[in-house]
């Protein structure tokens, strides 16, 4: 299971990777209910591979803001440019860089700084509109397009209670608020509980245990640990992350994998009581440990990723010894799904690639 960066897919074509092997030209109305067309929908480098995607067949609900806001440049100077982007938030880029769509912007504000501007903001996220759903959202139609998707698993892909109030607050003014407006912060997961389950019951609803995985995103970690300490997980978080998951689980949804990157080993016991039931991408940069997690928690937890890309980028013997120091004992215990350790980055070459992707089809059971 991997994510391809574009950056990395453009360094490959430089170096030999076949355009129309992995070119993908398809209807762009694939239920069928609009009127036909086609278009170059992009590059899909997982058959030509063997992998499956990260995000799989997803389900295209948009839980953002609605009005969104205008994405418009503020200001430029010749070495960066300042951008307002849908979500509200202030970044400032690079004018030109080599690897342009590989690189972190620099966050410089948000939209929500005090309550006045949260109870703005709340008139964006009303669950019930409309537009938050395909414009083709048909119930029997997409049972059958889930019913038929072979080619990975189904997903819904929601944001965590953390990573909801870090993207519209920004991470440190988001962690101070717990401390300086409590008030704030209980009102926001409060909020955030109901519009998730409420944005999301028609499809959940509708598909039920078709829905193969909830990609549950947070990025609540650094190298050194989680940012949010499990007191303040628990009480001002965790009553909201069970309702939400008991939503789920009433629907027959109970793969819940949680997308954080970073250290995460001291918020896993609560993640798991709140009803988290999988980790992606355990960074190894970050001391995460698929086969310690797994001998931790057993069950409890399926795990994906953990592959060093930075051994994987090595290739050769530093390859194998990565690969084989984890996937041939996770696969004899199972709920293990292999991939690296988040993005392909672009210091693996396409030859260490293929390399890796051959060796590790030979040690999976398909």
């Amino acid at each position: 299971m991997e994510t391809y960066s574009p950056a990395t897919i453009l360094e490959w074509f430089k170096e030999g990777l076949p355009v129309d092997a992995t070119t993908v030209i398809e209807d762009t109305n694939w239920l069928g209910l609009l009127t036909p067309s086609t278009a170059l929908a992009g590059f899909d480098l997982h058959h030509h591979f063997g992998s499956v995607a990260v995000e799989g067949f997803w389900l295209p609900i948009d839980t953002g803001a609605i009005p969104k806001y205008k994405s418009k440049v503020l200001n430029e100077n010749g070495k960066y440019f300042d951008c307002i982007n849908p979500s509200g938030q202030v970044l400032r880029k690079p004018v030109s860089t080599k690897y342009a769509l590989y690189n972190m912007p620099m966050f410089l504000d948000f939209p929500v700084k005090d309550r006045q501007s949260w109870e703005r903001y709340k008139e964006r996220l009303n669950p019930n509109d409309p537009r938050r759903y395909p414009k083709d959202w048909e119930r029997d139609g997409y049972i059958e397009a889930f019913e038929r998707y072979q080619d990975g698993y189904t997903s819904l892909v929601l944001s965590g209670f953390y990573g909801f109030g870090g993207q519209l607050m920004g991470i440190v003014n988001f962690m101070l608020a717990f401390h300086r407006n409590p008030e704030l912060i209980r009102d926001m997961a409060e909020y955030w509980e109901y519009f998730t389950i409420e944005s999301a019951r028609d499809a959940v609803e509708t598909l039920k245990g078709r829905i193969d995985i909830v990609l549950w995103w947070e990025d609540f970690a650094e190298r050194h640990g989680p940012n949010i300490s499990p007191k303040l997980y628990r009480e001002y978080l965790l009553p909201h992350y069970k309702k939400v998951t008991g939503f789920l689980n009433k629907n027959s949804i109970d793969r819940i994998l949680m997308d954080s990157d970073g250290n995460t080993n001291a918020i896993l016991d609560t993640a798991i009581e709140a009803g988290i039931t999988g980790h992606w991408p355990l960074e190894v940069n970050s001391g995460m440990d698929a086969v310690q997690l797994r001998k931790k928690y057993g069950t409890r937890l399926f795990l994906a990723g953990n592959l060093d890309k930075g051994k994987i980028a090595q290739g050769g013997d530093v390859m194998r010894r990565e690969v084989d120091s984890k996937v041939p004992i996770l696969k004899e215990e199972g709920g293990y799904i292999p991939g690296l350790d988040h993005d392909v980055p672009v210091e693996v070459t396409l030859k260490n690639f293929k390399e890796y992707a051959e060796y590790i089809s030979r040690l999976l059971p398909y």
